[in-house]
């Protein structure tokens, strides 16, 4: 039902998170820019599924500050690429944290407090398949900006629409 609950609530966010998602250089978008940056290895505009997995395994390795093998709600939220700095200087810290917990719950699959690393390599597939809007295999600079739901979410909560 958590989980339920969460998937409603970042569905529902989707249409504004479009709006978030403009062309305007704002530092939410920069900062997935850099990012995407850091995803695609090879430079050339797109990363396929490996590159993004291995992204995400090296994030998971990083949040995962106990070494347990998966990540309590704890770490999650203490580990972050600046998208926290960003809504604290926009005034929008409680719509940021709504946006963590929406997330954790959406990828914590069976709800049990904790994203093990399973949870989390299918997290990283299914939203890559979301993202890859036109089914190419790979994600363009703006797939990624547009349709990767921590993007999706945490920008949509900095604009705070």
């Amino acid at each position: 039902m958590k989980t339920l609950t969460a998937t409603c609530a970042l569905l529902l966010a989707l249409p504004v998170a479009a709006i978030a998602q403009s062309e305007a250089p704002t530092p939410g978008r920069e900062l997935a820019e850099l990012i995407f940056g850091s995803i695609d290895d090879n430079s050339e505009g797109a990363a396929d599924m490996g590159e993004f997995v291995n992204f995400g395994r090296d994030i998971f390795v990083s949040m995962d500050y106990d070494e347990s093998r998966s990540i309590d709600f704890g770490e999650f939220t203490e580990w972050d690429f600046g998208f926290n700095f960003i809504a604290e200087d926009e005034g929008q810290q409680r719509a940021y944290e709504a946006a963590q917990r929406i997330l954790f719950s959406f990828w914590d699959r069976d709800a049990d407090g904790e994203i093990s690393e399973s949870e989390y390599h299918q997290s990283m597939v299914s939203d890559f398949r979301r993202a890859d809007t036109d089914n190419d295999a790979f994600l363009t600079r703006d797939e990624f900006l547009s349709g990767y739901i921590v993007n999706v979410a945490y920008r949509a909560a900095i604009i705070g629409q």
